[in-house]
């Protein structure tokens, strides 16, 4: 045991002082940006009962949660996202409120790590979901807040990519595919794993023309006339009605400003409560999406209350990795005093430095060193300067020869 006291789970990290420091100036950004666009936070338990997840809708499946249990032997899980946290409260505590009803939050969720790419388990995620709005302006609200955040917290260059999640469910069903058979074909896709694709296909007894339309399914990315080549594809009205949806997100983002999206209709999100359309946001300086979102409108009404709902959550670990990879410096900050003192000058030490900090100046009492040595850790950054107090006064350190 004691070889563990200087570790840590595997799939958990620690924040040190520089990260910690731009990773809550961050979270504050991203709170004040929010709270501009109307919406109000919220902060959920860490922990839920199990048999909120536990479904298949919800596509978290029991190895990705991790869980614990109560005094009275009920499994509890780790909250493995915030939507599901937010539609719960949404249709339960905030049920009297009227619609639409925008909600936001910074807060961690936790699932084991799933494939080769999952640096961690634990997530510090920043997001916000907007019940009660179904028009694809919506959708490309959200969507362009996600660009908001990310361009306001300073990162150069990204991608939005844009799915729907309809076209891939009215595909597989026209196909004849069952609920089992689409949740394979559901995680084969998003992992664009073609070769998987075509030997469950193969397995599945699906029809040679079926199976190569399917197979196209991975591949449709690029810009807008991926939609037309999907249309070729399946004549389900569905799947028309899907195409049609995205054509108005995308024209409707480009009044928000955000006109350069990719299409990628092999994309489809593992979490099965999406609906509509689904977007990434992805850096080349990290192999995984910074944001991942979409619109979910049948997940509250399982919870008591029917209302169409789209959200997202930004990752953050991940946009700090690809700042720094981007040229950005997460240093620690300094006091702006370091305040030393002579024996029997304690005091009058304290209260120079409470009078500081009352003016919003950080101050730092520093023990038991000479003026020279003071000097030398503000010469080597410790404090961008200093003050002396002696029997005499109070001197500026800065004045002071590290020398003599």
């Amino acid at each position: 045991m004691k070889t563990q006291r200087l570790q840590i789970p595997g799939g958990m990290q620690d924040t040190l002082p520089g990260e910690c420091h731009a990773k809550r100036e961050m979270e504050a950004m991203l709170r004040a940006l929010f709270g501009l666009h109307g919406y109000a936070e919220i902060e959920t338990p860490i922990l839920e009962y199990y048999d909120a997840l536990d479904d298949e809708t919800y596509g978290y499946r029991p190895e990705h949660v991790w869980k614990t249990f109560d005094r009275a032997g009920r499994i509890l899980a780790v909250r493995p996202d915030s939507t599901i946290p937010a539609v719960r409260l949404a249709t339960g505590a905030l049920s009297g409120w009227p619609l639409p009803l925008r909600l936001c939050y910074l807060q961690s969720a936790t699932e084991y790590e799933q494939d080769a790419l999952s640096m961690l388990c634990e997530q510090a995620q920043a997001g916000v979901e907007l019940m009660g709005e179904s028009a694809p302006e919506s959708d490309a609200e959200v969507i362009s807040l996600a660009v908001e955040a990310l361009r306001k917290a300073g990162l150069k260059s990204f991608q939005v990519e844009l799915g729907q999640a309809g076209f891939f469910t009215g595909f597989m069903r026209e196909a004849g595919l069952t609920e089992e058979q689409i949740a394979v074909m559901r995680r084969l896709t998003e992992e664009k794993n073609t070769l998987g694709i075509q030997l469950y296909l193969r397995e599945s007894a699906v029809s040679e023309d079926i199976a190569a339309r399917l197979m196209r399914l991975p591949r449709l990315y690029g810009g807008v006339e991926v939609l037309d080549e999907a249309e070729s594809l399946t004549a389900a009205p569905a799947c028309r009605e899907a195409l049609q949806n995205l054509r108005q997100v995308i024209e409707a983002l480009k009044a928000f400003g955000c006109g350069d999206i990719a299409v990628d209709l092999g994309m489809v999100h593992t979490a099965g409560y999406y609906t509509g359309s689904i977007f990434n946001i992805l850096t080349g300086e990290v192999g995984q999406p910074l944001v991942s979102g979409g619109r979910y409108d049948r997940l509250p009404a399982l919870y008591g209350r029917a209302m169409p709902a789209v959200g997202f959550a930004l990752r953050l670990k991940l946009l700090m990795i690809a700042l720094e990879r981007q040229g950005a410096s997460f240093v620690p900050p300094v006091p702006q005093r370091l305040i030393a003192f002579d024996p029997g000058c304690q005091a009058r030490a304290a209260a120079c430095a409470t009078a500081l900090r009352g003016k919003g100046v950080s101050a730092v009492l520093a023990y038991g060193i000479t003026r020279r040595e003071a000097a030398a850790r503000i010469a080597a950054g410790q404090a961008l300067s200093g003050l002396y107090v002696s029997t005499a006064g109070v001197e500026e350190l800065k004045e002071v020869d590290p020398d003599a």
